[in-house]
């Protein structure tokens, strides 16, 4: 199971001349499709009933600061409440610059809305782009969207202390993708941690959420032969 899987299972990039329910389906099967792999990575390193499963209810609500949000992925336990979060998000047609401010405020008001309630909670996002994205410069625009966008979100990127501005992630992970059959390319993906632009493998993704997990709960670290859980199934 990888994030390659999801990118399979999501199925070809809808064409251009797709109606825009189309392309908006076609986002949503995407990230629940990479919010199942995510859970299923972060189980992998001992998390512990991670939400979602694949086949089960996804989204899980949350009452915020400012009112109700949807998790795509969540760890979380009826004493501690939410304790690790994964936000999916994804920008999937041309152009890809559109819509990139208004994902980025829906990501700013996504992370103060769920540090108000919980602010020790490790909140993180996965920003998602099909490698068109990074191809598409011009001779004005010398730099492509997808290198625009995580330097925009390195800005929301590397929340240290529950203390720090609620507005900010522990961590914004940026992936450029390779849909399956495109140019007769087989289907990849990319992970970049936006904070510093270094390309990273997927296992040590996962290692590294739960790296930040643990800093922030060293009382009740998970994996390393750890078994604390969240809330059983």
């Amino acid at each position: 199971m990888s994030l390659v899987d999801a990118i399979v299972a999501a199925g070809p990039l809808p064409k251009p001349t797709a109606t825009r329910a189309q392309k908006k389906r076609f986002s949503e099967i995407l990230s629940r499709r990479l919010a199942e792999q995510v859970g299923a990575g972060l189980r992998a390193v001992g998390f512990k009933n991670v939400k979602p499963f694949p086949g089960r209810p996804g989204e899980r609500a949350f009452q915020g600061g400012l009112g109700t949000k949807k998790v795509d992925v969540s760890y979380a336990d009826d004493q501690h409440g939410l304790l690790l979060a994964v936000s999916i998000k994804t920008i999937n047609s041309p152009p890809f610059g559109k819509n990139l401010k208004n994902r980025f405020a829906d990501l700013c008001t996504e992370a103060i809305t769920l540090h108000m309630r919980f602010p020790y909670g490790v909140v993180c996002a996965l920003f998602a782009f099909p490698a068109a994205a990074d191809d598409d410069v011009t001779r004005g625009r010398p730099i492509s969207t997808f290198r625009r966008a995580m330097r925009l979100m390195a800005t929301l990127s590397g929340r240290g202390d529950h203390a720090d501005a609620g507005e900010k992630f522990e961590n914004v992970t940026m992936m450029l993708f390779q849909p399956p059959g495109e140019h007769g390319r087989q289907a990849g993906a990319r992970l970049f941690n936006a904070k510093d632009e270094a390309e990273i493998c997927e296992r040590d993704y996962f290692l590294l959420l739960r790296d930040l997990y643990n800093h922030r709960n060293p009382h009740a670290p998970v994996g390393e032969g750890n078994d604390h859980g969240a809330d059983e199934e």
